[in-house]
């Protein structure tokens, strides 16, 4: 696995808010789309964030430099579709 990359200040306040919101989002990655219930954003031990969610398969975190864009499918949210990073084929995920 690659190296953690930082996002941008204001794509983390955008998931804070899904999380805070409960918003369901359709996660864009390189593996392919997720749709589900933003839970909680965690850190781990080397500073490496990810994107608790839920969906009908159950919880599963999402390592926030996986996420090509999000979009929130809950009617009236503050914020439309956000893109995190360019489609990049070369990455794992």
């Amino acid at each position: 696995m690659q190296p953690y990359r930082i996002i941008d200040c204001h794509v983390h306040d955008h998931l804070e808010l899904a999380c805070i919101r409960g918003y369901q989002l359709l996660i864009e990655t390189s593996a392919g789309e997720v749709r589900a219930t933003a839970i909680t954003l965690t850190t781990q031990a080397d500073k490496s964030e990810y994107l608790a969610v839920r969906n009908e398969a159950g919880e599963q975190a999402i390592r926030l430099d996986h996420i090509q864009a999000i979009t929130p499918l809950t009617q009236g949210a503050a914020f439309d579709r956000v893109v995190i990073a360019p489609a990049d084929k070369s990455r794992e995920d």
